[in-house]
């Protein structure tokens, strides 16, 4: 038995001898990409390798090289001819999708991805409104690497809830699934600096349609339990409510009775009251608060829905859900009466918190 063991071992030294070594100094490397559109049927690839500045520690700057082709695999290789290091995407860790390639589908760019062994799943992916090249270009981080920037800037905002998560794995998973369509943040630069605007949607593989900052947010409640965000009415005298959202459950019922099914979505969000611009908000008026948050958030989800339905895409998985509950549930089916679907939206909120001013 020792002695098996020692040969199994004397065999996983050898093993690890065959990885190929490569030297950091004598490879590009870089953290973000961009695909856009190009002419004649072709993609134009971007990609922003940092460059440190010799006896200056800490300093950095990018350097683009864009080039296009018919397929990325191929740019890059041409653009290895052209640099004195071979490109290297072990690190990357965002990839930006021009609005117009976007419009045709990622299907292709993603794949690449997909079969690369270096490639993170975890990376994030966004949506430029735009061209991707046109951000990467932009001087919107003066302090920091751009493909840190922008990582930060999108993992910060999914961990505070304020945006739902969806990197590379989760695209995949809700492409190649059943009832449901992918999303993605949409990045927009605006006086030369990168925010995020809001949602951008798919059909399948390709982006249809944006959802503005509201609508993300209430997106968000939607697709799970979420403990961040702000919410802010406005009420019959012109003054403003912000509420903190310190806690909401959302719920998912499908009823069977019928022949199409019925979808009963309950949302509970529980807020602190954060700002009330105007007059002071005595207890007696929390009442109407709340009912103004119930409508809203209401009003707001219905018309989400009814979208998602008109469009024929279903962000919210209506679909894997139902089929989850569903014996022989069939796909071509439910595309059909997916627009037709009927959806309630049921919205409870409960505030714990008036703040210390009555």
């Amino acid at each position: 038995m020792n002695r098996l063991f020692y040969v199994l071992l004397v065999c996983c030294f050898l093993l690890t001898g065959c990885v190929e070594q490569q030297i950091l100094d004598k490879v590009t490397l870089f953290i973000v990409c961009g695909f856009d559109e190009a002419p004649n049927d072709q993609i134009e690839f971007t990609i922003a390798a940092p460059k440190f500045q010799a006896r200056k520690p800490g300093s950095v700057s990018d350097q683009l090289h864009a080039r296009v082709g018919r397929t990325s695999t191929n740019i890059q290789e041409i653009m290895d001819m052209r640099l004195n290091r071979p490109i290297n995407s072990g690190r990357l860790s965002v990839i930006l999708f021009g609005k117009e390639l976007a419009a045709k589908g990622v299907a292709n760019e993603l794949d690449v991805a997909l079969r690369d062994a270096q490639a993170s799943r975890r990376m994030y992916l966004a949506v430029v409104d735009g061209k991707a090249r046109e951000m990467l270009q932009a001087n919107f981080s003066s302090d920091e690497e751009k493909g840190m920037f922008l990582f930060n800037l999108l993992d910060t905002n999914v961990r505070a809830g304020l945006i739902p998560r969806q990197n590379l794995h989760e695209f995949e998973y809700s492409f190649l699934g059943k009832g449901m369509d992918p999303f993605l943040p949409l990045l927009k630069l605006e006086d030369g600096k990168v925010l995020i605007s809001g949602l951008a949607l798919f059909k399948d593989d390709k982006y249809v349609m944006s959802l503005d900052e509201k609508q993300m947010r209430l997106m968000k409640l939607l697709l799970g339990n979420v403990k961040h965000g702000a919410f802010e009415v406005t009420l019959d005298d012109g003054s403003f409510v912000a509420v903190e959202n310190v806690g909401s459950k959302v719920n998912y019922r499908v009823g069977q009775n019928t022949k199409n099914p019925k979808v009963t979505i309950s949302l509970i969000l529980n807020g602190e009251t954060l700002d009330s611009r105007g007059t002071r908000r005595p207890k007696q008026e929390q009442q109407k608060i709340i009912d103004r948050f119930e409508n809203d958030l209401t009003a707001t989800g219905m018309d989400l829905i009814q979208m998602f339905k008109k469009e024929g895409i279903d962000p919210l998985g209506l679909g894997d859900f139902v089929r989850s509950k569903t014996r022989k549930w069939n796909e071509e089916e439910w595309k059909k009466e997916y627009r037709t679907l009927n959806v309630t939206l049921n919205v409870k909120v409960n505030l714990l918190e008036m703040g210390v001013r009555e």
